[in-house]
């Protein structure tokens, strides 16, 4: 038995991405398909667990847009080490944010747009991860892009919960029972975002 545990051990090492994890999301605009979001865990070397959620979407609602949006977080001991946000716009950048915790310290240097910045306490717990880790009734969830804590309440029906930035902006988390987010659902403005787990392999 020994053996085989150790054989099993070394198999994860030298095979990790067996246990990566991949969803894809359709994503709606007021109710019509305008594009995916791929959302990846997959874990590194030296305890590291890599998140990403790279979203694609094409729509017109004043002209006609093409969006791509990327998040990606680096974990290590369920401690956020760095983080990275990049949104584009018809091929333009309109927002970048960067978070790097520097090395042996529990404080961050951040990075917005070009503003440079510190945040003192360890992250636990950030956006992208909340499509894997369904949320307990009073976390609260630090933002890739605004580098900000966001509060979430559970809703009466079950596996909901709701997150409210700042701002008082609202989204909508839905979960199945294996703590994945199926749904998520809020509005950029007036207009109505829906993100839904697909049954499909990307």
């Amino acid at each position: 038995m020994r053996i085989i545990a150790l054989l099993f051990f070394f198999y994860i090492l030298i095979c990790p991405n067996l246990f990566s994890q991949e969803l894809v999301y359709d994503v709606t605009i007021q109710g019509k398909p305008v594009g995916i979001m791929l959302v990846t865990k997959k874990p590194l070397d030296s305890g590291k667990v890599y998140y990403s959620a790279v979203m694609d979407l094409e729509y017109k609602l004043f002209r006609s847009t093409e969006m791509v949006q990327l998040h990606e977080a680096i974990y290590q001991n369920d401690t956020l080490r760095q983080a990275y946000f990049v949104e584009k716009l018809n091929g333009e950048k309109v927002e970048e944010a960067k978070i790097e915790q520097l090395l042996g310290r529990k404080y961050y240097q951040t990075t917005i747009d070009t503003t440079k910045a510190w945040h003192e306490k360890p992250v636990l717990n950030s956006l992208v991860k909340m499509y894997f880790n369904q949320p307990q009734k009073r976390d609260s969830v630090f933002s890739e892009s605004t580098h900000k804590y966001n509060k979430i309440a559970k809703l009466p029906e079950e596996n909901r919960f709701m997150m409210l930035n700042d701002n008082g902006e609202k989204s909508i988390f839905k979960y199945n029972d294996k703590g994945i987010c199926v749904q998520r659902n809020f509005n950029v403005g007036a207009v109505e975002y829906e993100i839904k787990l697909s049954d499909r392999k990307e």
